[in-house]
């Protein structure tokens, strides 16, 4: 297999993992609704902001469009984060009931795989459905069912997620800057992440966008 059919299968395996994540973690249209009360102005702008920084690039990109490709990202964060909470969650109350020596050693190899997901190189290491089933039928074994944390819970806005969802905006932003961009001699402008801190006020809104005209 050649490095474009391992780029390909690898990018299939990555696509195929988010899709199972949306599916099994689905953001409501509820929370959709409060997720761009939280974050639909920060799109507009960082979208205003890529049209602007590379209007000498003939790019054809409708701003509306990037702000809708940017919104995307913020439900992939929801889904992502509601994942994250859920199994932490599992293995937080595994270990308040699971007593034996056997299962608490598989448990301990699940909070170590997890603990090094977000690790690069040769200690990184995947998180993935497989692990996920093991710890659901652990969940299922072990913990009475009225206190089994639930993959429907409502998505927690709270600050750890504000911050997530930002870095995953600022990332979708960049990756959206290098297609427009065509030259590689040309940098596409972007918003920091440290100025989505700045730009998001306490409830979310940004008030650099009315300021801005946009």
């Amino acid at each position: 297999m050649d490095n474009d059919q391992l780029s390909h299968s690898h990018h299939c395996l990555l696509r195929r993992h988010m899709d199972y994540i949306l599916t099994s973690f689905p953001v409501t249209e509820l929370e959709y609704k409060e997720l761009d009360e939280l974050f639909g102005d920060l799109a507009h702008y960082a979208a205003w902001q890529l049209v602007k920084k590379n209007v000498k690039n003939n790019h054809t990109d409708d701003p509306e469009d990037i702000a809708q490709e940017i919104r995307f990202a913020s439900i992939r964060a929801g889904s992502y984060f509601k994942r994250q909470v859920y199994l932490e969650k599992c293995m937080t109350t595994c270990r308040e009931y699971i007593t034996d020596p056997i299962v608490l050693g598989v448990l301990d190899e699940l909070e170590d795989l997890w603990q090094n997901r977000t690790k690069h190189g040769a200690n990184k290491q995947k998180f993935g459905e497989h692990q996920e089933r093991i710890l659901d039928d652990m969940v299922a074994r072990n913990i009475p069912k009225a206190k089994r944390p639930r993959k429907d819970a409502p998505l927690d806005t709270n600050a750890k997620f504000r911050t997530y969802c930002k870095a995953i905006i600022w990332n979708c932003q960049k990756s959206l800057g290098k297609k427009i961009t065509r030259e590689k001699s040309i940098r596409s402008g972007i918003v920091s992440l440290s100025e989505y801190d700045y730009l998001v006020s306490t409830n979310g809104k940004i008030s650099a966008v009315q300021n801005s005209g946009v």
